[in-house]
């Protein structure tokens, strides 16, 4: 979702920012336990649509009781569309489709590439964004990390699960485009952005299952049912909510975190819940995506001090006078 104009703000206790911060790694890092849970009965279109209109439902039931919406301008739905497509249906979609070849440990390890195609891309299409230095090094670092959790062999090209793996490091770089397209926006009324980025995704997503797969067919297992209802309002609703109220006492750089903690959440709760197991080398590899990603965003944090894609659930957020220098300079 776009980046809301966070001035000057009291940091909040450390106590509980990293509550927040756990709260939110824990929801959206289980984002790929619960699809993986419900995806062998639900189709992808079919699962996208019913997460999306039902967290859109909710949050505008929250914007409505808090009276926001009467308090900030309206805005084009251009910027919904855009994002609802790049950081809504698309990745969800790609994301069911990798999670019925892929473990959820996997895929939530494929998804910390996110912050590093943020970088690259940022160097063609953001103003004062460019590469340079150790950022370089970091892209590079982060790239050997992946080929390491995908294990790339002549043998590995072809198989199913490289085809998922494929489709995981395109859900990061989707993901990735929102995020840049939110820097390039500039600061709006974000949640109610984000209402809307969930609208349209849950409309478009449902337009494709009606024509697709006949949502109307489906038999669901009960706990699919559950894992679309906790997709919806536990890692969609309620982690974007705390998103937004971290960013009214918290800076941004420190929000950015949860692009760290999403993925080491999901490697342990598919050992937990799913008992898959972890290879030494794809474990290898996070982290070497995690220094790669620190390389990568570390020098351009201190320069503008934009936050990082939080890699495969929400876009960035900018402060304020980060988004006013960066228009002076336009």
């Amino acid at each position: 979702m776009p980046q809301p104009s966070t001035e000057d703000h009291t940091q909040a206790a450390p106590t509980t920012i990293w509550v927040e911060l756990g709260l939110m790694s824990l929801m959206w890092g289980s984002a790929f336990l619960l699809m993986k849970v419900a995806v062998p009965t639900v189709p992808a279109f079919t699962m996208t649509a019913a997460r999306g209109l039902l967290a859109a439902a909710l949050m505008w039931i929250a914007i409505r009781t808090t009276r926001r919406a009467l308090q900030t301008p309206e805005f084009p739905w251009v910027h919904a569309i855009v994002l609802g497509t790049v950081s809504g249906w698309l990745p969800n979609v790609l994301t069911a489709w990798a999670l019925l070849r892929l473990d959820s440990s996997v895929a939530g390890m494929l998804s910390a590439a996110s912050p590093i195609f943020v970088v690259i891309l940022g160097h063609f299409l953001l103003r004062n964004e460019r590469i340079h230095g150790t950022q370089g090094i970091g892209i590079i670092v982060g790239f050997v990390g992946v080929a390491l959790i995908i294990g790339v062999t002549p043998s590995s090209f072809g198989a199913e699960d490289f085809a998922g793996q494929l489709a995981m490091i395109g859900v990061s770089l989707s993901y990735a485009v929102g995020a840049v397209y939110a820097r390039r926006i500039g600061p709006q009324d974000a949640p109610r952005l984000a209402m809307r980025q969930q609208l349209v995704s849950g409309s478009v997503a449902l337009l494709v299952a009606i024509a697709l797969e006949q949502p109307w067919n489906v038999e669901p297992d009960a706990i699919a049912v559950v894992a679309i209802i906790a997709l919806a309002v536990w890692a969609s609703a309620i982690p974007i909510w705390i998103y937004f109220r971290m960013l009214g006492h918290t800076k941004a750089i420190t929000v950015s975190l949860v692009a760290y903690l999403i993925p080491a959440v999901a490697v342990v709760l598919g050992a937990l819940v799913l008992n898959e197991t972890l290879e030494p080398t794809a474990a290898l590899g996070l982290g070497v995506v995690l220094a790669g990603v620190f390389l990568a965003t570390r020098q351009q944090r201190t320069r503008t001090n934009p936050p990082v894609s939080t890699g495969g659930i929400e876009p960035d957020i900018e402060t304020g006078s980060s988004v006013a220098r960066r228009n002076r300079l336009r």
